[in-house]
């Protein structure tokens, strides 16, 4: 849980380059994406898959002593990871990196210095599996002219994480013209190398037509990001729960939603993310005001959460929403507002929706709890106190194993 904004959304940036009649197709993608087979379950008594390992906490593992010693394994595996028109490619060449350590692969000169030739693991033995990239460079046959070809990812991925991918495709053509496509979830773009005038004839209408769905899937992403993280999910049923009337409950809400645009707004931008402690230390505060939002409603005080304190609340839920945006922002620059306004419209309709299950419940629990010595909130507001008073625990010692 202490990682859940980074597994939520997963960025895979594509570059496409037409190369000595070929195509080079430049990736990177978490290494989960690869390593992970594709009937891995989460928690069972399998033992880890080839290349990893579990730590002392039970989480997997890169151990990079197998990546370097397999080399011919690993490039095999790696050579798999994408596809166009339904065949693989050729690994020219890949570099393993940490998230900290990887090249942010939005200049295509700078990914080709980068990525050279062969296999380059970095320097640590292991490190958690969701703190591994891999950069890759693959060679493919160049489709025939005016042809419309797919490229898609391995049908060998774990969908668990294929359907969280953000997935940024750059087509870089002969005219030096670049096209962008942007989705969320399994690969699947279709492109032309040569498309570059169809695409702008007759003003613009081609592209038009193609961000109406990048910015749905912006939204939707938003609407996953909310629904699937638990801790947001947790305080948003606190707001409702520390309501003492509809009034209340629309007052603390506005005042999360404004909290948490502002700092998602600020926190796509990046830079803040990148460095060591603020992630863990941002992941901490989320559990922290939790723990803090259900101390109050189980004290049954009349005002129970205060608006400005949920503002405040929502300032650190801001920069949670927005590491999933930090890859997806730094290779957008046509896009970036659509990106941000989608996104944190998801967020809204996630939140809305959270709401409008949570108060009718919550309202049948009242009209029919039995208990004279129990108030009914106390009910569901222990065991939100309880799970994130452990979360407070478990990421603070992620965090000071960040701290210098």
């Amino acid at each position: 849980m202490a990682r859940a904004h980074f597994q939520d959304f997963m960025a895979r940036i594509v570059h496409v380059v037409p190369h000595d009649g070929a195509l080079r197709v430049y990736v990177q993608m978490p290494l989960a994406m690869v390593l992970l087979p594709h009937d891995w379950t989460v928690g069972g008594d399998q033992p880890p898959p080839h290349f990893l390992d579990t730590d002392e906490r039970g989480q997997l593992v890169v151990d990079g002593a197998a990546l370097r010693r397999d080399t011919g394994l690993l490039q095999a595996r790696l050579g798999r990871a994408l596809q166009i028109d339904g065949a693989y490619g050729s690994l020219e060449g890949a570099r393993i990196d940490t998230l900290t350590a990887r090249d942010p692969f939005t200049y295509l000169p700078a990914i080709e210095r980068n990525v050279g030739d062969g296999v380059t693991v970095y320097d640590d033995v292991s490190v958690d599996l969701a703190d591994a990239v891999v950069s890759m460079r693959l060679r493919f046959p160049r489709p025939l002219p005016g042809v419309q070809s797919v490229l898609s990812g391995s049908p060998l991925e774990w969908p668990d994480l294929a359907e969280r991918a953000v997935n940024i495709v750059r087509i870089h053509r002969d005219d030096s013209s670049v096209g962008s496509h942007q989705s969320v979830g399994s690969l699947s773009s279709t492109f032309d190398i040569e498309a570059a005038r169809a695409a702008t004839a007759g003003g613009g209408g081609a592209q038009a037509a193609e961000s109406q769905p990048g910015f749905l899937n912006y939204i939707e992403g938003g609407v996953h990001h909310v629904l699937g993280g638990l801790d947001h999910v947790l305080f948003i049923l606190l707001l409702v729960l520390g309501a003492s009337s509809v009034a209340q409950f629309a007052r603390t809400s506005l005042a999360f939603t404004l909290g948490h645009s502002i700092t998602l707004c600020a926190g796509a931008f990046g830079g803040l993310n990148a460095l060591a402690w603020f992630a863990p230390g941002v992941e901490v505060a989320i559990a922290a005001s939790i723990v803090y939002a259900g101390w109050r409603v189980l004290r049954a005080s009349e005002r129970a959460l205060l608006v400005p304190v949920v503002f405040c609340v929502g300032l650190v839920h801001g920069f949670g929403f927005s590491f999933a945006l930090t890859d997806a922002a730094s290779s957008l620059a046509g896009n970036l507002a659509g990106l941000i306004v989608g996104f944190n419209l998801g967020i809204e309709l996630g939140q809305i929706a959270l709401s409008l299950v949570a108060a009718p419940l919550l309202w049948l629990l009242r009209r029919y709890w039995r208990s004279p010595h129990f108030a009914n909130g106390r009910v569901l507001a222990l065991p939100c106190f309880v799970v994130a008073s452990f979360w407070v625990v478990e990421r603070g010692v992620a965090l000071a194993q960040a701290l210098p």
